[in-house]
């Protein structure tokens, strides 16, 4: 599947950014009391997190342009 459709040029940075991203916790909880630091600030991330995908929706849906009526 990684080379099913048409060639894409550039660089997957989606991609990188989950890799990155993946590295960085990995490398927390390797720090002596990284994950007591993890575990507090977790509902703050996701609640950020929550909030960042509604305002999102919300801003796709009002830029969404209207078809005739």
């Amino acid at each position: 599947m990684f080379f099913y459709g048409r060639p894409r040029r550039g660089f997957p940075w989606l991609l990188g950014g989950v890799v990155v991203a993946i590295a960085v916790l990995s490398l927390t909880f390797a720090i002596p009391g990284g994950a007591d630091v993890w575990r507090s600030l977790a509902p703050i991330f996701l609640v950020v997190l929550i909030v960042a995908v509604i305002v999102s929706a919300v801003a796709i849906f009002r830029a969404r342009p209207r078809g005739p009526r």
